[in-house]
């Protein structure tokens, strides 16, 4: 036999050492499976979580197979990922050809609509939508001059400030913000009648 390198050498007996120690250890909790330990309870734990049965051995031509058919199903994964994303660009691109008339005659009209919502006295918060409750008409604001709508914008602007102003000096709003906005959110769209 020709020279063997001392840190092969050194190596092989650490492993073998190793080996030695678990075998023992595994002897220990074998013998102590079923017995009281310093604490008087039973060690009834598995010494080992699987059955050893024996690993079905695969030829490298198995191997082979598996990883091709791996990376085929791969490509064929990325290939229909890429046809699924150009039908979706293809589909945008389309425009919508055809008769929209039925379509349109099926669907009700945005004024009916509306005239069933303030039937049921519902208020939206939009308020074109809604009728107007207060003295002041958006439709007046077309027959007012620029000067006059921007006058009117102003002390709708300083009321709103002013409004502000008093509410913040409120001792109710102080004391519970939450329910003073929700009173006043409440009575603004007409839910609270005073």
């Amino acid at each position: 036999m020709g020279k063997v390198n001392k840190n092969i050498r050194m190596k092989a007996k650490a492993a073998v050492s190793k080996a030695a120690t678990a075998t023992n250890n595994i002897k220990t909790k074998i013998q102590n499976v079923g017995k009281k330990d310093d604490t008087g309870v039973l060690e009834d734990k598995l010494l080992l979580t699987k059955t050893p049965t024996k690993k079905k051995a695969i030829t490298k031509r198995e191997k082979v197979r598996q990883k091709h058919k791996h990376l085929m199903n791969k490509f064929a994964l990325i290939k229909k990922q890429r046809k699924d994303e150009a039908a979706r660009k293809n589909r945008e691109k389309t425009a919508v050809i055809g008769d929209l008339k039925p379509l349109k005659d099926a669907l009700p009209s945005l004024d009916e609509l509306f005239k069933l919502s303030k039937q049921s006295d519902s208020k939206t918060g939009i308020k074109d939508i809604d009728e107007p409750t207060s003295k002041e008409n958006p439709k007046d604001d077309k027959k007012l001059n620029v000067k006059q709508k921007l006058k009117k914008k102003k002390e709708k602007f300083v009321r709103q400030v002013s409004s502000y102003q008093a509410l913040l000096k409120d001792p109710d709003f102080k004391k519970n913000p939450r329910d003073a906005i929700s009173y006043h959110i409440k009575y603004t769209r007409g839910l609270i009648d005073e």
